[in-house]
This record gives structure tokens, C-alpha cells and sequence, in this order.
């Protein structure tokens, strides 16, 4: 007897000053769902759960949380138990119902152990990145009655992963996309542009002159001319208008949603304002030549065949004495 007393008082120390988040719950109501599920017959459960949202919701209301240690309290800014469990709801991001829904479907599809990351927020709305880790214990897979719920904050891991990201994207000099980075996403537009039947251009841009400058007068004046150049294309765009450096003095510019006739009035625009830079002696007298080309378009079925055709046509925007705009 004194040995059990000693063993749950050991637990219960772990549990109340572990470093780690730990909430201890009744999944119950998951069971419940389960069964619900089983007698519809219901075979592929996250699309099912997908469509049935206030099904999901019913069955996350219905959950119970038992005990929370303290480092629950300080990583959503509680003072008690009280104030964080009457507050729970106030706990949710708006992404969290697709990891609730992948959630039961993970324990329901008979597995013990759920991990994911997500967005959540502090009793005060600050908003943070948890990994979350669900486990359920030998004796209660049947019942779900006792599931133990771990949370970390990995904010600071997430903000260094996406710091990375941006690195390994981005051109060092220019600071828009690098050349990886911008095909990679012309693929993903312009699949996401067939898929929905949407219009798609996009820009070749070539900056005129570019030898003789670095030639002249440097690479360093060169990279100069570049930086510049990059930063008054992107502030002559749209937001959702993506610029990337596609190699040397040449830049990609995706215009989602854009049908080639637009596409050569942004085009346009941007030819003009460098030409008027030209004129007044600034970027070192540097023009554009701009192939401008894009979707629906018999001739341009893939994101390959898109690049190749605005290439072409930039060549003969150049061929035509520069500071021009062919179409592909």
C-alpha cells in the first residue's frame, strides 16, 4: 500500500513539473464517433469527417479534460486550472479544425499515437507554434477513456526553419526568388491554372545594355544596377505578382490570373517607367526587352513550354533594337 502511495505521488511530481505541456484527457466521446462511423458504414473517415464539420465539432465539445500540469498554465498564460480550462476555446486557431479532423481519424483508424504542428494561441491571443503529440495508452485503446496530450512550443524552431526556407529560396544579390525557386513556382501556378481553368502570363525581362555596363564600369556597379532593377520591377507590380532572378541580367515575373492581353499592358508599364529612368541618366541608361506570353494558349501546354515561348520572344524584343515587347 505504501509502496502504490509512493508511486502515484512520484507520477503525479513528474506530471506537475514536467517542462512539457501535458494534458490529460477523456477521449470518450472519440469511441462514441467511432461507432456512429461503423454503423454508416463510413469507409474513407477524414473525407467523410470533412463534409460532417459539425459532427467534428459536437464530438471535440464533448471531450473532457481531467488534469493539466504547469507547464500547460504557462504556455497559454494561465495563472490557474480554472482560468485556462473555462478558457480553452479561446485557445483555437482557425486552422485547428483539419488537425481535429486528421486527429480522430488517426485514433480511429486504430492507431495510439497522433503527432502534428500547428497554430495556437495564448488566453491573451498571442499566437504560437505548438507540436502536439497524442497518446493513448495499452489499456485504453478500446475506451479512449484516459489519452495523455503533450505540447511544445517550437516557435523559435519554426521562425529558424522559415529563415532557412527564405535563404535557400532567395536570390543572395537581388533578393527576389532565385532561379530554382521561381520555376518551382510557375509549376505550381500554372498547374493550380489548369486545374481551375484560370488565366496565367508571365514576363521575360531582359536588362538592356547589361554587358557594356559591367564592362565599363565593373561588376560591382553591375550588381549595383541589378538590385536596383529588382527592386523597382517587384514596386512597379502586384502583390500577388511573383518576381525571380532567372539567371544573369534576365528576370521571371509570374502574373497569376492574368491573360496574356493584360500581362503586355503590365508589361508596358514597366517598360515605359525604365525608359523614362533611361532617359533621365539614371540606372546607367538601361532599358528592358520583355517577352511577354501565357495560358489558355494552344501552343503552351506546360510550365516548360510557357518559359521557352517568352524566352523566344524577349530574344526578339531584343532583336527588334531593344526596349520592346514581343509576344510569344
Amino acid at each position: 500500500m505504501i509502496n502504490k502511495i509512493y508511486e502515484h505521488e512520484r507520477f503525479k511530481i513528474i506530471f506537475e513539473y514536467s517542462p512539457i505541456a501535458i494534458w490529460e484527457e477523456d477521449f470518450s466521446a472519440v469511441g462514441r464517433l467511432r461507432e456512429k462511423l461503423k454503423a454508416r458504414k463510413v469507409n474513407n473517415i477524414r473525407a467523410y469527417l470533412s463534409k460532417n464539420i459539425d459532427l467534428v465539432k459536437e464530438t471535440f465539445r464533448s471531450l473532457k479534460i481531467l488534469d493539466v500540469n504547469k507547464a500547460a498554465l504557462d504556455l497559454y498564460g494561465a495563472k490557474t486550472k480554472h482560468e485556462l480550462l473555462s478558457n480553452w476555446g479561446k485557445t483555437f486557431h482557425k486552422e485547428a479544425i483539419s488537425v481535429i479532423i486528421d486527429e480522430f481519424a488517426t485514433l480511429i483508424e486504430g492507431n495510439d499515437v497522433f503527432e502534428a504542428t500547428f497554430k495556437s494561441k495564448t488566453l491573451s491571443g498571442k499566437i504560437y507554434d505548438v507540436a502536439m503529440k497524442v497518446s493513448v495508452p495499452e489499456i485504453y485503446k478500446d475506451s479512449f477513456r484516459r489519452v495523455i496530450v503533450t505540447l511544445r512550443d517550437i516557435s523559435v524552431q519554426k521562425k529558424y526553419e522559415r529563415h532557412l526556407k527564405r535563404l535557400a529560396q532567395t536570390d543572395g544579390l537581388t533578393n527576389v526568388l532565385n532561379h530554382n525557386a521561381i520555376c518551382y513556382r510557375l509549376e505550381e501556378e500554372f498547374m493550380r491554372a489548369k486545374r481551375y481553368h484560370l488565366d496565367l502570363s508571365c514576363l521575360m525581362i531582359d536588362l538592356d545594355y547589361f554587358k557594356k555596363i559591367n564592362d565599363q564600369y565593373g561588376h560591382q556597379k553591375g550588381d549595383q544596377i541589378l538590385k536596383k532593377t529588382a527592386k523597382l520591377i517587384k514596386g512597379n507590380l502586384r502583390e500577388v505578382d511573383v518576381v525571380g532572378r532567372y539567371g544573369g541580367d534576365e528576370f521571371l515575373v509570374i502574373l497569376p490570373e492574368t491573360p496574356p492581353e493584360n500581362a503586355k499592358l503590365a508589361a508596358g508599364r514597366l517598360k515605359d517607367f525604365f525608359s523614362k529612368l533611361a532617359a533621365e541618366g539614371k540606372l546607367m541608361r538601361s532599358t528592358l526587352s520583355i517577352g511577354v506570353g501565357g495560358r489558355p494558349s494552344e501552343n503552351i501546354k506546360s510550365a516548360k513550354d510557357l518559359i521557352n515561348k517568352i524566352d523566344k520572344a524577349m530574344y526578339l524584343a531584343k532583336k527588334a533594337g531593344r526596349n520592346q515587347i514581343a509576344m510569344a
